[in-house]
């Protein structure tokens, strides 16, 4: 072994550098082990009980005399106190990456996601979609990482002597191998060799041992080690191949050279080239004597990378690269000062070599050392900007330096990791000269992951840089972090990123964010290491108020808003709470006393301590609590001390004093306190725990909340609040390195942010919802993903590091009851699509949607609009689209004056088929008439069964007038006490609430004003004046409108959770509203005496349940008499309320949620329903059961979860379901309303002969075929659910294999072809079967893997004359497939496929002789095909006068001007021509198209700019709309609100008959001699 230091060599004069201090600091593992504590539930045994020796194991704390049992508390401890608490966390996104002290810790696996290490972890990254996967095994901070060849598998070390080597898979995080090195230190580096056989690792003992194993032999089929939170499953413990020592240099870089096999490592003044030798390594050194004259000398390799020829390319530590010949050590080239300073990274991407440095330059270089570009972070860093144009990267005043690069397997991506923990990516993918490829480089950039920076003191080689705090937004889900890295920081919890930054002027130590955030301006308060107080607005920015409030040199350890948001108080390191005034300016209000030195003062003779003491020690305060009223607060002292004070006087208060024992806290975070007294093992020492938070939702007193406790030894724990027993039972949660510093859960408890002390990661864990339904004694059984499967059948062989992961059925991280908790945040206009621009044409720059950025400019001129005869003025997002430059003017066509004009023809609306069952409640009722009324889409429907009629209302897009109905999905439906007006409320930013009239649908009133983003709920007051609302916005408010004067009377927060029900009892006036773990009752709302005043103040009173019940979701409200209240729950029970109080409680009415319930109090009857199907009828007097009734769907064969449950008489009863049916039930069931269930809308087709009969598909996995004779019921006649048996979900998206988005009738009527988002096309024949009709599949054709846009068969033609000789099906692969359906003995065999197209496919269709497609695509391309063969037609002026057999696609002369002002080419969706025929020989030539505000307009043919007639009715986007053969009827399919609407086609002349026909007599549905009993 050759000595670093020989006389031979010649050696570099380096200097010292700061970056390299980090690498020799001791890597020994810093954490002592945490305490084991078993539950007791005794106090007196716990650590901080009065008597703490009757457990033997330590003195009592300063706190113990001063824990107090709160007044509204039972004297005995819960059953359950020692139970694991329901809750559970899972880990959702890191913030944070460790780069400032290791280098080349950033990698890409095959399958492209970011691979790095965070605190004790091992993180990988999608990029585009942020979600993370986590390898926890480690239990201290991730020191070294190494990619495997096949970029599958990745090997990680930690900290910590003894500590393992592990080798896991990154599509799963699965351990492979453990490995042990038998140096017993830590491992600073590892290297995979090129075959991927061996694993190098060079340990941080004292001459740094090098050791190689093939780390993928010595199978184990369990935990052999003294590791007992390693898993007891089978793995690889390696096997040791050959050893040796590297000296006693610091070695900075180990990799394996992929050509020769040789292992290089470079050091401190040295590189050495090892070559394994039986059980030894045998090391050459590198040479540079040869070239002294040139300037060689021995320097400090810090980067290697290796070239293909098998050369070695070193960077030093001054900023120069050597070359090093292939297959020796001498060093043949020297690259002098390729960057200033150290260069910390070398890769070769295979295309280029990268260099990295600490300065800030990431160079790009050929094969041959020329510079090609390069890339300045901090450049990039100042273009990366926040919504308030500052930027998002952080800077420490220092250039950025750069640590680690990485490129994709393609090496079209550069991940570039910088000292600040931050990562970049680049495109690599650019062209051009020097500047014109740094330019697109740079202008690509993005900043993936953010984290709290540290650095290393380059005089004490100390870590710095610790995060000490977090605050949570009051309702928004955004969250603070403050560290000494001197910045607070604003993160988003749901976009996964960090929002903004702002730099303090000292090192923060504590946050706090304003009650009141999100009103105009939020406060986030900082508390500094130096005794400065800084509130910044992070709203608008700036500083608010900055001053020293303690002692220099005292730290403010916490500080806390008061719930009223008037004052800030500071718990300070000298032992002194102070009180700033937040309207005042933030001055100081009071202090409390200094604290006395009673040691010095009686001991020592000293005088006592003066004010400006700045550490109390023991004294010093660190954590505090606001009580609810803002009169007092709790503190807690370093040294375990607990006291109370008045706010804001700061006057000392007895623990024992009344209103203290009396007192509700608004926050729970001191670990020393009654409520957290459960969380100390007997054996802990104060400072073991550092933080604690409870949960902000449930009843505390029930022990329904969880306490979140953050300790010493990196855990996250998890137990029951109030934890007041002796020892409390915990979940543990590891992933942290260090100290957790803080814990706090967001406003919705939906999230718990932890900060990591000296491993300066941001943790956010996703809080589990506990009150989810069981499905078994044990609760809901865990999901079994392919994984599972997987693992179960390979108990006794270890994973395969190779073996292929499908993660599509990847468990769903979502909170139990989701449907319950679904907000409605946006509605049609939310589903804007983004575009992104793909090149120029003609000077005019080309969009693609970003789902189609492949799109290419088409190589053909494009068309100008005036060309094609659109209007002039008329301007089109086509304009620079490929399709231009395919569209011509076909020969028949002639321009006249009547060309732009509107058609003459209109539509009516004739029939909805829809209902919205699956996330309404209580949303279907009879009328005065015995009409059903009820709402889909945007539409408030009024349905005469009897004479099979519809009348409708919503609003006319084309009124200037003030709204005549709703706009967007309607929610839910009230009905007056007159029982002939209904209210509808609907989705929206602001919402509107319609009250109509269902004898001729008018509406009588539009409220509109109050709410935001949706209206959820709505009742009547029993008088029928006012009308009772609730809304969407954060605190669920609840309105009360005088409806007829359209006057808001009065409003009151409903609650932080979503409300699900709203309803009026009409003996006492008590509104009650329910909901997400939510009941509430206002007692006398209404009264028959006392109207209700403008500016009434309601105060609602929280449900009671005592030891009978307990919070869960609740549903729906039914009132049986005075103030007796039944609700339906989650569990399956009725709960029975007097006054707010809980009285009884029904178990087990029902399988499953309760989700309707319904009073006849006349009758003395309550009904009930829930998701097992099943209508209950109960005695409303003593909730005795009467007799009940089974409702299957005939959908599923299965029970129909009921939604609705609404009567007039007791001798029937009308039932809504949630998969969109509507029954009425007497002695038996009918079904009234049938339609599809939860998901899109998208096929629809129209028989080819028959006009009455219907086919349509959607994402409930269902094709139906529709009888809709008018006047007779419309019915379903045949139903087939393709991919039923093999369904799942598709990751990164909304829906499953099961979903069926295109259709398409054989000409013959006989069968029909479907395809799935999956790729599948199955073809059904019809057939009767006893009097009936089926569906079978006789056809599934499997080639393609991604979404059947559209499917067409070839039409009738003199040599087919039954036609559907040919089948085309259009794909998500960018490829229409042609099947010949009719070859003998081999029917649908792939004749020819269509492929030219850059972007999926979206419509096709064909000639009217069969010969030519004519397809679209998703980046504006219209291309013709010759069939079958599929060979492209290169001009379109060459089928310019072929004539269709149809025009759905939207791409074409025909619909050249149908795009609307403001749409940005993808709005309009479908498209269908027609020629409508009037009386006396009138004919006019229409289009029709649906587009994604909803609408259906109707345009002259062809549509050249011309203005259309339009429709309303949809609430989504309308996805496919289609003529009847005879042009009488149009259908249009609802994408997102599951509806099918059927237009009437009215020609000019013909008198248009009001929706719903003549006025009918009304329906007698009175039956008194009847008896539901």
């Amino acid at each position: 072994l050759a000595d670093e230091g020989a006389p031979t060599e010649p050696v570099a004069d380096e200097g010292y550098d700061s970056d390299l201090a980090g690498d020799v600091r001791a890597l020994a593992d810093h954490r002592p082990p945490r305490d084991q504590a078993k539950p007791e539930v005794d106090a007196t045994r716990g650590r901080l009980s009065m008597y703490p020796e009757v457990g033997g194991k330590a003195a009592k704390l300063p706190c113990a005399e001063h824990i107090k049992k709160p007044d509204n508390y039972p004297f005995d401890p819960p059953a359950d106190a020692l139970k694991l608490p329901d809750d559970t966390l899972k880990l959702e996104f890191v913030h944070g990456y460790r780069a400032h002290d290791v280098r080349a810790n950033l990698a890409y696996d095959n399958r492209g996601q970011l691979v790095f290490p965070a605190a004790a972890l091992g993180v990988v990254m999608d990029p585009k979609t942020r979600k993370q996967k986590f390898f926890d095994l480690h239990t201290d901070d991730v020191l070294a990482l190494a990619m495997h060849p096949t970029g599958a598998v990745v090997a990680t070390s930690q900290v910590g002597d003894g500590s393992p080597i592990h080798v896991w898979r990154t599509a799963d995080c699965a351990r492979v191998a453990t490995i042990f090195p038998k140096h017993g230190k830590a491992t600073l580096h590892l290297a995979f060799s090129q075959d991927g056989y061996n694993l190098a690792a060079v340990g941080a003992d004292e001459l740094h041992t090098v050791d190689v194993y093939d780390w993928e032999s010595n199978a184990q089929k369990k935990n052999v080690t003294k590791h007992a939170h390693l898993p007891d499953a089978p793995y690889y413990a390696g096997k040791l191949l050959a050893t040796e020592q590297f000296g006693r240099a610091a070695p900075y870089v180990v990799k394996f050279n992929p050509v020769d096999g040789r292992l290089v490592i470079g050091g401190r003044l040295c590189l050495k080239f090892y070559v394994i030798d039986g059980d030894a390594l045998r090391c050459t050194p590198a040479a540079y004597a040869h070239g002294a004259r040139k300037g060689y000398a021995q320097a400090s390799i810090l980067s290697l990378t290796f070239l293909p020829d098998g050369s070695t390319f070193g960077g030093t530590l001054k900023g120069d690269v050597y070359k090093y010949e292939e297959g020796g050590a001498r060093a043949v080239r020297k690259f002098a000062h390729l960057h200033h300073g150290p260069i910390h990274d070398l890769t070769f991407t295979g295309k280029v070599l990268v260099s990295a440095g600490k300065d800030g330059k990431v160079k790009m270089w050929s094969v041959f050392m020329q510079g090609d570009f390069q890339l300045s972070i901090a450049k990039v860093a100042e273009t990366l900007l926040d919504e308030r144009w500052a930027p998002l990267s952080y800077n420490n005043g220092k250039t950025p330096c750069v640590r680690a690069v990485a490129s994709t397997p393609d090496a079209r991506t550069l991940a570039v990791g910088i000292s600040t923990s931050e990562i970049y990516e680049f495109s690599l993918d650019v062209v051009g000269d020097y500047l014109q490829k740094e330019e697109l480089a740079m202008r690509s950039a993005r900043l993936t992951l953010q984290g709290h920076c540290g650095f290393v003191d380059h005089k004490t080689g100390a870590d710095e840089g610790d995060v000490w705090a977090v605050a949570t937004h009051p309702k928004l889900p955004f969250f603070a972090t403050v560290g000494e890295d001197r910045s607070v920081r604003v993160w988003s919890l749901k976009e996964k990123k960090m929002l903004r930054h702002a730099r303090l002027p000292a090192k923060g130590r504590s946050v706090a964010w304003h009650p009141m955030g999100g009103a105009g301006t939020d406060h986030v308060a900082v508390g500094c290491l130096n005794g400065k107080v800084v509130v910044v607005d992070v709203e608008r920015g700036g500083t608010v108020a900055a001053a020293q409030h303690a002692p220099e040199g005292s730290p403010v350890l916490a500080l806390k808003y008061s719930p009223c948001g008037k004052f800030l108080g500071l718990a300070c390191g000298d032992g002194r709470f102070r009180v700033l005034d937040v309207h005042c300016g933030y001055k100081l209000v009071d202090q409390t006393d200094v604290v006395s030195d009673f040691a010095a003062e009686t001991l020592l003779g000293k005088p006592p301590s003066s004010s400006k003491r700045a550490d109390a020690g023991d004294e010093a305060m660190t954590h505090v609590d606001w009580s609810v009223d803002s009169r007092f607060v709790q503190i807690n002292t370093a040294g375990g001390g607990l006291k109370f004070f008045t706010a804001p006087q700061c006057d000392a208060v007895a623990s024992n004093a009344p209103e203290i024992l009396g007192t509700d806290w608004h926050t729970w975070t001191l670990p020393y306190g009654w409520a957290s007294q459960g969380v100390w093992a007997p054996t802990a020492e104060v400072g073991d725990i550092n933080a604690v938070a409870r949960c902000n939702q449930g009843d505390w007193v029930a022990n329904e909340r969880v306490l979140a406790v953050a300790d010493d030894f990196g855990f996250v724990r998890l137990t029951k609040y109030p934890a007041n027993v002796g020892v409390s039972n915990e979940r543990a949660y590891r992933g942290h390195s260090a100290r957790v510093t803080s814990c706090l859960f967001s406003a919705s408890d939906k999230w718990l942010v932890t900060t990591g002390g000296a491993d300066r990661c941001v943790f956010v864990w996703r809080h589990k919802d506990p009150d989810g339904p069981a499905e078994g004694p044990d609760g809901p059984k865990p999901p079994t993903t392919q994984l599972d499967k997987l693992k179960l059948a390979q108990k006794t062989k270890p994973p395969s590091p190779t073996a292929v992961i499908d993660l599509d059925a990847e468990e769903a991280d979502t909170d139990t009851d989701s449907e319950d908790e679904t907000e409605y945040l946006g509605g049609k206009a939310a589903s804007a699509k983004v575009m992104v621009q793909s090149g120029m044409e003609g000077g005019v720059a080309v969009f693609t949607p970003v789902n189609a950025e492949n799109g290419v400019p088409n190589p053909y001129k494009n068309h100008s609009l005036a060309e094609l005869g659109c209007r002039r003025g008329y301007k089109s997002p086509m304009i620079g689209k490929p399709v231009l430059a395919q569209t011509h003017v076909p020969s028949w066509w002639r321009k006249e004056s009547t060309s732009y004009d509107k058609p003459k023809s209109q539509l009516r609306l004739a029939w909805a088929y829809g209902y919205r069952g699956h996330d309404a409640r209580q949303n279907c009722f009879y009328n005065a008439k015995g009409e059903v009324v009820y709402h889909t889409a945007a539409l408030g429907v009024v349905y005469n069964p009897i004479y099979e009629t519809q009348k409708h209302i919503t609003d006319d897009p084309e009124s200037d007038d003030v709204a005549e109905g709703n706009t967007d999905d309607i929610l839910c439906l009230a009905r007056h006490p007159d029982k002939s007006t209904f209210a509808t409320g609907e989705i929206g930013r602001k919402p509107k609430i319609a009250v109509w009239s269902s004898d001729d649908c008018k509406a009588i009133s539009i409220l509109q004003g109050f709410h935001r983003n949706a209206v959820v709920a709505l009742c009547f007051s029993p008088c029928g004046r006012y009308l009772a609302s609730v809304g969407q916005d954060l605190d669920h408010s609840v309105a009360i409108y005088d409806w007829k004067k359209e006057e808001l009377l009065a409003t009151y927060a409903g609650d932080k959770g979503k409300i699900l029900g709203i309803n009026w009892n009409a003996d006492s006036g008590t509104l009650v509203t329910t909901g997400v773990k939510h009941v509430k009752f206002v007692f006398n709302a209404w009264n028959k005496e006392r109207p209700i005043e403008k500016g009434t103040v309601f105060k609602p009173k929280k449900a009671v349940f005592g030891s009978m019940g307990k919070w869960q979701n609740f549903y729906t409200s039914a009132f049986t008499g005075g103030d007796v209240s039944v609700v339906g729950t989650q569990k399956g029970q009725l709960y029975v309320f007097e006054g707010h109080k809980l009285a009884r409680v029904i178990p087990q009415a029902h399988k499953g949620k309760v989700t309707a319930v319904f009073c006849l109090k006349e009758h003395n009857v309550l009904l009930s329903g829930g998701d097992d199907g099943v209508v209950r009828f109960w005695r409303a007097d003593d909730m005795s059961p009467l007799h009940s009734i089974r409702i299957e769907s005939p959908v599923s064969g299965g029970p129909a979860a009921i939604n609705s449950i609404t009567t007039d008489v007791k001798s029937k009863a009308l039932v809504g379901t949630k998969c969109g049916e509507i029954w009425e039930i007497s002695d038996e069931a009918r079904l009234l309303v049938e339609a599809h269930g939860k998901g899109e809308l998208w096929g629809l087709a129209i028989h080819p002969s028959d006009p009455h009969k219907l086919a349509t598909c959607s994402d409930d996995g269902t094709v139906r075929l529709w009888n809709i004779v008018p006047g007779k019921t419309r019915e379903v006649y045949a139903r087939a659910w393709p991919r039923k048996e093999d369904a799942k979900k598709i990751e990164n998206s909304s829906f499953n294999t099961g979903c069926v988005r295109s259709v398409a009738w054989h000409p013959d009527g006989n069968s029909l072809a479907v395809g799935t988002v999956a790729g599948k096309v199955h073809v059904y024949e019809l057939y009767s079967y006893k009097g009936t009709y089926r569906l079978t599949c006789i056809k599934e054709l499997d080639m393609r893997n991604e979404w059947i846009s559209d499917i067409k068969y070839s039409p009738c033609t003199p040599d087919d004359p039954s036609g559907g000789r040919y089948l085309a099906v259009g794909s998500h692969e960018n490829a229409v497939d042609i099947y010949d359906t009719k070859k003998p003995n081999a029917e649908y065999e792939l004749v020819g496929t269509c492929r030219g197209h850059s972007s999926f496919i979206t419509h096709l269709g064909w000639s009217k002789d069969g010969s030519v497609l004519y397809t679209n695509s998703g980046d504006y391309e219209l291309l013709y095909w010759y069939a079958p063969k599929g060979v492209q037609i290169v001009n379109g002026v060459d089928v310019k006068d072929v004539t269709w057999a149809d025009t759905t696609g939207v791409l074409g002369f025909e619909t050249t001007g149908v795009w609307y002002r403001g749409s940005d080419g993808t709005d309009v969706n479908s498209a269908d021509v027609s020629v409508v025929h009037g009386d006396h020989g009138y004919q006019e030539r229409v289009l029709v198209t649906g587009d994604d505000r909803g609408i259906v307009s109707l345009f002259r043919a062809p549509a050249l700019g011309g203005k259309p007639k339009t429709y309303g009715g949809h609430s989504s986007h309308v996805a496919t709309v289609r003529f009847s053969k005879d042009g009488s009827t149009v259908f249009s399919a609802g994408g997102g609100d599951g509806t099918v609407c059927q237009w009437e086609v009215i020609p000019e002349g013909r008198q248009v008959v009001p929706a719903g026909g003549e006025e009918v007599p009304k329906q007698t549905i009175e039956h008194d001699a009847e008896d539901i009993s």
